[in-house]
């Protein structure tokens, strides 16, 4: 009886703390995941790998970063345009246009069984492109349901 009457005083702070560390996980993962891309890329130059020249290598290198600060620019207009009625949803076509960068970098390389680009940072760049690339559709089908 003592608990019921504080616990609804409580909810809201336990999903502020559950929203703050969700928050934190994807500031870190977002963090490694432009570490790894660009790590990734200065450690194929560095042993002159010449089956990862491509014009999209660049793109893999400095890619998260462009795309996160577009994804800043694109919610701070968003906020600023919201109370006009105007929509951005299309413009979150821009992060799988990266995506797809990404996935057709790494797979040429598997595909062409290049031995020095074969790295735990390949494998993770793709597995973790794909899962972006899935969460992104998803979240535009449920903007136009």
């Amino acid at each position: 009886m003592y608990e019921n009457k504080y616990l609804p005083k409580l909810a809201p702070f336990k999903i502020i703390y559950l929203f703050s560390l969700l928050f934190i996980f994807f500031i870190f993962l977002l963090f490694w995941k432009v570490i790894i891309h660009y790590v990734y890329i200065r450690d194929l130059n560095e042993i002159k790998c010449s089956c990862a020249n491509d014009w999209k290598q660049k793109l893999v290198q400095y890619g998260p970063i462009i795309n996160i600060v577009i994804s800043i620019i694109l919610f701070l207009i968003q906020y600023i345009i919201v109370k006009k009625e105007l929509y951005l949803n299309k413009y979150n076509i821009i992060p799988i246009i990266f995506y797809i960068i990404y996935i057709t970098y790494t797979y040429k390389l598997i595909k062409n069984k290049c031995e020095c680009s074969k790295n735990w940072k390949r494998e993770f760049i793709l597995i973790f492109t794909v899962i972006l690339v899935i969460i992104q559709i998803m979240g535009i089908l449920f903007m136009w349901a």
